[in-house]
């Protein structure tokens, strides 16, 4: 193999690994080990792990640090925990490095990496990016072994909003997994889950939860009304409730654009309710109480 061939091989490796290569992959790629050597001393390979290598030339990203992570270790090693989180993005970045290896793996050890050796049987496993991580599912009962209550909280939420998870996923993630760490605290928050369906936030899946407990009939969510998409709508009772929360409200565009959408619902016989976040998240009762007068009024028209 002539060196023009072996590093076009190699770059269109590093290509779908987050520009990572690993010290076996460079020898079947036909380089010498005084070539990886050489390359080293040249700054063409970076070390990241013990035989995980960046491509110099590369730009640094989150995606290459999990992906040298899963690369340092064994066979079957997949992120996992607060790391495979991040990477569904359930969770802000951290600096912490979670990896899972299977318990037949042999000693593995990584300075930086926190190794967990567990049962990952395939269908706990999953790619995301083309690196292998644990399935959502996992990832979150992983996290409810280590992380407090709010924190899981937030990344369950997220789960919900982003991956639209449904929480029956769950409850057949814990049947399966009943007697392990984590599994108490999973369950307390399924009581008060809802069908994530059609949300787009997490203001509208705390609504929808409100609307659960408070004994409000679900209404359709993120239904389409012409051009316009109400964030629930009770059809039969001519009401639109808008949940302005920060993501989606903040600019200025934004809000004038609520403003015409609010006109043309209006304009087709539709009543349009509009809450702020301390409105669903701190004020439930009173919120659920002007809803429900809504709906009584709105239906006697």
């Amino acid at each position: 193999m002539t060196g023009l061939a072996d590093s076009r091989e190699i770059a269109d490796l590093a290509s779908h690994q987050h520009g990572c290569v690993t010290r076996d992959q460079l020898r079947h790629a036909g380089l010498t080990r005084d070539q990886i050597n050489h390359r080293l001393v040249a700054g063409a390979l970076i070390p990241l792990h013990r035989g995980v290598y960046a491509l110099g030339h590369l730009q640094r990203t989150r995606e290459r640090r999990w992906m040298a992570a899963v690369l340092a270790l064994s066979d079957g090693a997949v992120l996992s925990h607060r790391a495979a989180a991040e990477l569904w993005e359930l969770l802000p970045p951290s600096r912490g490095l979670h990896v899972a290896v299977p318990r037949t793996a042999g000693h593995v050890a990584r300075d930086g990496i926190t190794v967990h050796r567990a049962a990952l049987p395939a269908a706990d496993t999953k790619r995301r990016s083309g690196i292998g991580v644990t399935s959502l599912p996992r990832t979150l009962l992983d996290l409810a072994a280590t992380v407090d209550a709010d924190t899981l909280a937030v990344a369950f939420e997220e789960a919900q909003v982003i991956h639209q998870l449904h929480p029956l996923t769950m409850v057949r993630a814990i049947e399966k997994r009943s007697r392990r760490r984590g599994t108490a605290a999973m369950r307390a928050l399924l009581m008060g889950a809802v069908d994530p369906t059609g949300v787009r936030s997490p203001m509208e899946l705390r609504f929808l939860r409100l609307c659960a407990d408070q004994h409000i009939p679900r209404p359709l969510v993120n239904g389409r009304i012409g051009p316009w998409r109400p964030d629930f709508l009770w059809r039969e009772h001519h009401l639109v409730v808008e949940t302005d929360g920060g993501r989606f409200h903040q600019s200025l565009a934004k809000r004038e654009r609520d403003e015409r959408k609010d006109a043309a619902l209006t304009a087709q016989g539709l009543t349009v309710l509009r809450l702020r976040w301390h409105e669903v998240v701190y004020m439930q009762a009173d919120t659920a109480a002007r809803v429900l007068d809504a709906l009584v009024e709105c239906s006697s028209r």
